[in-house]
């Protein structure tokens, strides 16, 4: 399966939960056709109930749905798959529960060991600590030179995260990397609609480069 090389992603502080839906069929309509319901904060029985309409959601518009952290809640949901950091599930395990087809993402930070050790056998993807500071996470500085060694040691699609605009992409996309996730530049806009809109227009400019 081909991915999209946009990639958007929830989080309780920058989209509350009781805007959640409306926001995220907002998107949809935009043309958001991959979607990460990620949660930190929320209790186990409303993820499942928010999941669920959020499932029905991306299934009417043809998006991809992968739950952050938990394999359990993806196989709840029968969402296309789950993203995976250090301290969470082994991805054995989440191909167990949610089978082969399943897409399973691994967060790989800005360790080149671990970039390395993942194979297209095991993952779909890969996620990098962006060359640019998150508004929504504490993570580490990465030099854009440093990035694209990572990048280059990948053999899977990479895709960065934390601090992505609309003028950055040009940096980020230039290392090789196959596509951004963002979740502030577009749920915190003024304009979620025009801002994926802006997105997607880059991603298409840039690639008639």
């Amino acid at each position: 399966m081909k991915l999209p090389r946009l990639y958007l992603v929830t989080d309780e502080d920058v989209i509350p939960n009781n805007r959640l839906i409306p926001a995220v069929e907002g998107i949809m309509e935009a043309g958001v056709r991959l979607l990460q319901l990620r949660f930190k904060k929320t209790p186990y029985s409303e993820q499942v109930e928010l999941g669920r309409k959020i499932r029905k959601l991306t299934k009417s518009y043809g998006s991809i749905l992968i739950v952050n952290d938990s394999p359990e809640l993806a196989a709840e949901l029968e969402a296309d798959g789950v993203h995976l950091g250090a301290s969470d599930a082994e991805v054995s395990y989440a191909r167990k529960l949610l089978g082969e087809s399943a897409i399973i993402g691994v967060s790989c930070y800005e360790d080149i060991k671990l970039v390395e050790r993942w194979s297209a056998n095991e993952v779909a993807y890969i996620g990098l600590s962006s060359p640019y500071a998150s508004s929504t996470k504490q993570k580490a500085s990465v030099p854009i030179h440093r990035f694209k060694t990572l990048v280059s040691a990948s053999s899977v699609p990479v895709y960065a995260i934390g601090g992505i605009t609309v003028s950055r992409m040009n940096d980020i996309l230039s290392t090789a990397c196959y596509g951004v996730a963002v979740v502030s530049a577009i749920f915190a806009a003024s304009n979620p609609v025009q801002a994926v809109a802006e997105f997607k227009a880059q991603f298409m400019k840039l690639s008639t480069k």
